[in-house]
């Protein structure tokens, strides 16, 4: 019998357990993305209320469970309370996650820190506390005292450069019944020029119904809801010929510095233009760069 057969065994902690499940992921190398995983980083290091400002749709509350994974220590569970739904609010968890304070009555807002105690909070807001309707509805000592950290959260649409690899995240979490292995390029440029008023929300629901419209492989313009088809006709055609040919021309320019930078690595020349790789083959392609 090996002495290692007598070394004593402890049993697995809390922190160590949810450690080894798969962690909630804030993706996007864009410079809007990687703004806010350095400051979801900083605020894994600390124990400071965390203030989340962005519209609906953005993933504010998947920073929330992102931060109780990695910051959570013996809390086994993520609280999650909705101002909309608490008139009053009795007692917080030892980690939680306040959803809109804004629909929290102000002498209830008054009274987190002292509801808080020892524990953690984040608190998720879709109002700018600069703006005329966050100093009405925000209570100005709270947004002081929550904003230890702050992450204001871009939407969709400032983050564009992510779209691709968001979509096919969902197209990877999403069973259909039939393999579905990329979008084709025409679909994809039709979600880049698409606003996104309701954000991730909105991608996850028209990725989703696009695999489910469709009978092939990949997700085609056709299989994506007419409200994004017809604004993509019209958005092309409100583009003069003069400035298609400039935009085409710096984006030529463009991908060569990148390839001239990275020394003909295109993966390296991808992430330099903050685009997918199977998008800067297709311009390759489309440029006759190859």
């Amino acid at each position: 019998m090996q002495a290692a057969d007598f070394a004593p065994t402890f049993p697995e902690t809390i922190a160590e357990a949810r450690l080894r499940q798969a962690p909630p992921t804030y993706m996007g190398h864009s410079a809007a993305a990687r703004r806010v995983q350095s400051m979801i980083q900083r605020a894994v290091r600390t124990n400071l209320p965390v203030l989340l400002v962005g519209p609906a749709g953005t993933g504010k509350e998947m920073i929330a469970r992102l931060l109780h994974h990695f910051g959570g220590g013996e809390v086994p569970m993520l609280e999650v309370v909705r101002g909309n739904e608490q008139p009053r609010l009795h007692s917080l968890g030892a980690f939680t996650y306040l959803s809109r304070l804004e629909d929290l009555p102000l002498e209830e807002q008054a009274r987190l820190p002292a509801l808080t105690g020892l524990g953690r909070i984040v608190i998720g807001t879709r109002l700018r506390p600069e703006s005329d309707e966050g100093r009405a509805k925000l209570h100005p000592q709270i947004v002081r005292w929550a904003s230890g950290i702050r992450i204001d959260v871009p939407t969709l649409a400032e983050r564009i450069e992510d779209l691709e690899m968001m979509a096919m995240d969902v197209i990877a979490r999403n069973p259909s019944r039939r393999p579905v292995g990329g979008i084709a390029d025409n679909a994809l440029d039709c979600l880049r020029n698409y606003r996104w008023p309701n954000n991730m929300d909105e991608l996850n629901e028209v990725i989703t119904a696009a695999m489910a419209a469709g009978s092939t492989e990949t997700i085609e313009l056709r299989d994506l809801p007419a409200k994004l088809r017809v604004r993509d006709v019209h958005h092309a055609r409100a583009e003069s010929p003069e400035r298609q040919l400039c935009l085409e021309e710096a984006e030529k320019q463009a991908i060569r510095r990148a390839l001239n930078y990275a020394r003909g690595n295109k993966r390296k020349a991808a992430r330099l233009l903050h685009i997918g790789k199977t998008t800067l083959y297709r311009k390759l392609k489309q440029y006759d760069l190859e």
